[in-house]
């Protein structure tokens, strides 16, 4: 008889989700914004541009270059990390305290941009900037996935044109070979901190059917491990598409309500 898992934030079974809550547009300056929850965890992002860039020496003749600002807490440091259109990041990693499972705020930086380059149509918008700050309001687990997802409702929100829709999904495995059929989808900050299992970020293309974008993973794990993380993300995908549905819908339906009332 398979053993119930319960977690510490009272859900049953390793392929439940924490309830979503997003906000879309919560910001007036930025040309796109989305304050997304995944329980207790909180991320703001706002999107900028696409704009000429700044420096010269950012511009790409024939694209956009997609930079991304990923703040955790109040004393994090402002440096960025690009990705041009062939998907290539030049970040560099000399922040202060590790963010999110031991990796730095440049590094974490360099994943999310070369996971969103990859289906933002940047051939559109040539020499131009595409700025995507992040700021993490809470931390209770799952940082960095929500952090990805929280990004995508904000190019959304600005109508910057993609060329798929990525979801991310944060996955708990367990380290030993009899753990390898235990996972956990969403983890809790309790959980993520359990010596027994390493965490993998998966992010999945919506658009397309069974197909991994990129992945990022914290700690060890075997082949069987992996394989069942990604089965569970694309599962979270289908609910996340839904979610991003209505959030659209939702904003759709609050703005030309104001329309015709004013």
């Amino acid at each position: 008889m398979k053993q119930t898992i319960k977690r510490p934030d009272g859900r049953t079974g390793g392929g439940t989700l924490r309830p979503l809550a997003s906000e879309l547009s919560c910001l007036q300056r930025p040309d796109g914004s989305a304050k997304l929850s995944s329980g207790p965890t909180q991320i703001l992002a706002a999107v900028y541009g696409p704009a000429a860039p700044r420096l010269s020496g950012r511009e790409v003749k024939d694209r956009a270059v997609v930079s991304v600002v990923f703040k955790h807490g109040s004393k994090s440091q402002g440096g960025s990390s690009s990705a041009k259109g062939n998907g290539n990041g030049n970040g560099n990693n000399n922040t202060g305290a590790p963010p999110a499972y031991g990796a730095t705020e440049r590094e974490l930086e360099a994943f999310i941009a070369e996971s969103l380059v990859q289906c933002i149509d940047v051939k559109r918008y040539p020499r131009t900037v595409i700025e995507i700050v992040i700021q993490v309001i809470k931390a209770d687990g799952s940082v960095v996935g929500t952090a990805i997802n929280a990004a995508v409702l904000a190019l959304l929100d600005a109508s910057i044109h993609m060329t798929s829709l990525p979801i991310a999904c944060t996955c708990l495995v367990g380290r030993g070979i009899e753990n390898n059929k235990d996972i956990r989808l969403d983890p809790t900050a309790v959980e993520e901190g359990d010596e027994d299992f390493s965490t993998i970020v998966i992010v999945t293309n919506a658009s397309k059917e069974r197909s991994v974008i990129a992945s990022i993973n914290f700690g060890s794990y075997g082949l069987s491990s992996f394989l069942s993380a990604i089965e569970g993300s694309f599962r979270a995908s289908k609910t996340m598409v839904a979610f991003f549905r209505l959030a659209v819908e939702q904003k759709v339906v609050r703005e030309s309500k104001t329309l015709w009332s004013s």
